[in-house]
This record gives C-alpha cells, sequence and structure tokens, in this order.
C-alpha cells in the first residue's frame, strides 16, 4: 500500500519498494512501474497524534531530542548508556553500546504496547547522526543494527551512494559523470575536484564519502526550537480540479492557513513570498517587503495576489497553474497594531475567534467565502518541514495546539 500527496508518493510499504517505488516518484511513474499499485489518501492528523505518542516515549529516556521527520527522531543515549550496575556484588561500568541495545529493545517493545501494535519501528545506533540513520535503514523493517566506529569500512561493501542521506538520484547522476559510481569511489575521490565541480557542496560530499557527514551533531532546542525564518504553505492542485478556476481560491486558503500557523506561534511578518508553475514554461514568483507586519489571512492574500499579478496576467494563472505557494518571512513576535482607517483590533479578535471555533471542530469549518469555497480541495498536509513549530503546535492543515 503506497500513499500519495499532489501527485506523489509520500510513503511507500515494503512491498511497494521491491517494485521500485520510493518517496517523492510521481504516482503516474508509480503506476507505470506497478499498475496494480493501491493508493491511499493520507491521514496528517493521526499521523501527528502517533508522533507525540511516540515521542513521549522517547522522553523518559532523554531529553536530547532531535525530531528529524513526522516518523524520525534522534535520540543522544550517551549519558544514559555512561552508567555503572553491579555484577557479582561489584560496581561496574556497562558495555555503553549493549546499554544502547537493551533501551532500544525496550523503546521498541513500549512503541507496540503504548502506541499501536500495527506500528514497527527500525532503528540504528552508532557514533554519529548520518551514520546511525544509515544504520536504521539497513534492516527493516523492525530491524535494530549496530555500527561501531571500527565497524565502518565494512559499510563500503554494502551501500550504495543512494543509501547515504542526502544523496538523491540526481546527485548520483551528477557523481557518475565524475566517474564516482560507488561509495568508494566518492571516498577516494579528491575533495579539491569535488570543490571545482559542486562549489561548497563538494565538501559535504567529501564528509559522506567519509561516512563522517556534517549533520550538526546537537540535539533540543538548540536544532529544533531555534527561531523560524519564515511560514508558507504549497499546494499542487488535484488534477480534477484544475481547469475549474480556482487558482484565487487556493491562493487564499493557503494565505489563511500561513496566518493560522502565524498567529499560534505568536509571530507577524513583513515579508511576503508568492510564486505558481504550471509544471511547463510558466514558472512566476515574487517577493516583496510589505509596509506593515501582518498575521491575517486576507492582508497575506491580497498582497500575494498583487506580487504575482506584477508578474504576468492573473488569467493566465488562473487557466494554467497547478502549483500555488505563499510563504511569509520577517517574522518577528506578535504585537497588537493600530490604524487609522481600519478597525484592525476588530479583525484580530475575528481571527481569534474563528481559530478556537475550527480547533474545536474542523479547520475552516468557518471561514472567509475564497477560502471555505477551497475547503474540499485542499486536503490537509503531513507538514515534513514544520517539525520546528511540533514543539509547541500540534496542527491539522495549520491550526490546533499539540499537547
Amino acid at each position: 500500500m503506497c500513499e500519495h500527496l499532489g501527485g506523489i508518493i509520500i510513503a511507500a510499504s515494503v512491498e511497494a519498494k521491491r517494485w521500485g517505488i520510493k518517496t517523492g516518484t510521481p504516482v503516474w511513474e508509480a503506476r507505470k512501474l506497478y499498475p496494480k499499485i493501491i493508493l491511499t489518501k493520507t491521514n496528517p492528523s493521526r499521523y501527528r497524534f502517533y508522533t507525540s505518542r511516540f515521542l513521549k516515549v522517547f522522553a523518559d529516556y532523554t531529553d536530547r531530542i532531535e525530531k528529524y521527520s513526522i516518523d524520525e527522531a534522534f535520540l543522544d543515549l550517551t549519558m544514559a548508556c555512561n552508567i555503572r550496575g553491579y555484577q557479582n556484588g561489584v560496581l561496574q561500568k556497562m558495555d555503553p553500546w549493549q546499554e544502547a541495545v537493551r533501551i532500544i529493545e525496550e523503546i521498541k517493545l513500549r512503541m507496540v504496547t503504548e502506541v499501536g501494535d500495527y506500528i514497527t519501528c527500525s532503528a540504528g545506533i552508532s557514533y554519529s547522526k548520518l551514520v546511525a540513520k544509515i544504520a536504521s535503514d539497513l534492516q527493516k523493517p523492525n530491524g535494530l543494527v549496530i555500527v561501531r566506529p571500527e565497524d565502518k569500512d565494512s559499510l563500503y561493501d554494502r551501500l550504495v551512494l543512494t543509501d547515504v542521506p542526502g544523496i538523491g538520484n540526481r546527485q548520483e547522476r551528477n557523481l557518475n559523470k565524475l566517474g564516482i559510481l560507488t561509495l568508494k569511489d566518492l571516498r577516494d575521490y579528491p575533495l579539491s575536484k569535488l570543490v571545482t565541480h559542486f562549489g561548497i557542496g563538494g565538501v559535504h560530499l567529501h564528509s559522506m564519502g567519509q561516512l563522517e557527514g556534517t549533520w550538526k551533531e546537537s540535539f533540543g532546542d538548540d536544532v529544533i526550537a531555534s527561531p523560524m525564518k519564515s511560514i508558507g504553505h504549497m499546494y499542487t492542485i488535484p488534477m480534477e480540479y484544475r481547469k475549474k478556476g480556482v487558482f484565487r481560491s487556493v491562493l487564499y486558503k493557503l494565505s489563511e492557513m500561513v496566518a493560522a500557523r502565524l498567529r499560534v506561534n505568536g509571530l507577524m511578518g513583513n515579508h511576503v513570498y508568492a510564486h505558481a508553475y504550471n509544471g511547463d514554461e510558466v514558472h512566476v514568483g515574487k517577493g516583496a517587503k510589505i509596509g506593515y507586519h501582518s498575521q491575517d489571512g486576507r492582508e497575506l492574500y491580497l498582497e500575494a495576489l498583487n506580487l504575482l499579478a506584477q508578474t504576468t496576467s492573473l488569467s493566465e494563472l488562473e487557466n494554467n497553474t497547478y502549483f500555488v505557494g505563499v510563504t511569509v518571512g520577517g517574522l518577528v513576535p506578535f504585537v497588537p497594531q493600530a490604524a487609522l482607517f481600519e478597525d484592525t483590533e476588530r479583525r484580530q479578535r475575528l481571527s481569534l475567534a474563528l481559530d478556537k471555533i475550527n480547533n474545536k471542530y474542523e479547520d475552516f469549518t468557518i471561514a472567509r467565502v475564497p477560502a471555505f469555497l477551497a475547503r474540499d480541495i485542499i486536503r490537509d498536509s503531513v507538514g515534513f518541514g514544520r517539525m520546528k513549530e511540533f514543539k509547541t503546535t500540534f496542527m491539522r492543515g495549520g491550526q490546533g495546539r499539540f499537547k
């Protein structure tokens, strides 16, 4: 079974992967690889519910947790594993690797009993986040793999280039053009030549080849709760709606979704960026600072629409666009703003009241008419890029609170 969002596979079952269907594979390509593929709609609110459940389990073992994605996390168990225990009445230091195994096996058992008996998890134990991530992928589903520092060289015979996080199919093709066909080739390729060809990216590729990685080896608030620089939403309009003139409604709803996330995080922004794409030659985008800070969906929509109108005709976008995006930057903590000719305080109270109603029942139960018209067009998204918000925000499409 696979799941899809906006025309791509966002999660592939073990069976689907055997046919070469991976995350990010376009649905048309997945059908070509296996015509009998079963596609199901996503259930993001349920995913986020279970994410919160397994994070609570992890928190019983360490407070150094990096929430990497909706279904992955890094745990720093260094302190938990460097313990002492009694053996034959003598206090002795335990083997940290075996202690890590014991903890992970206990977590896996608790995942079954406390999160869901149909949920399995694969784990990797290693000396760095990069290698731990690689190890977790070596034995799926429900595996547990240890890679000690002295085991690193053995990985070169087991891995292909795309097994290393950060090296996708496109990057693999670029490396192949340089004669780099295996991970060993990348390990042995001169750093200077990689930098000449890829710029600063060559440094990262060199580190990947050494199985060292350039991932920040830190956890907790310094990684997850660092200040957000922007909040945005992008959406691919489903095929059945692309010829129905829904561009403006979709843009409006995206603006309202961004605004809701700004409000729940206590932020407002003064830089708006909007873009639209039709998959062919029409790809327009424009960003600009606006003369005020906002967390109001209607204001953001009007600014986004104005920006797009400066790049091309809106009728062209209405007829040809199927990918739409709105992002707000220049984020600062929210402070009430007054205006001479508009009742901004009243609009702010109205927005907060709508948030409460929609959070209690369902997103966009009540909304401004243009956003309401797009209620059934835009489905809730998984939100892989929102892990910074996950600590304080538990969203269905951008609203609500994580408890």
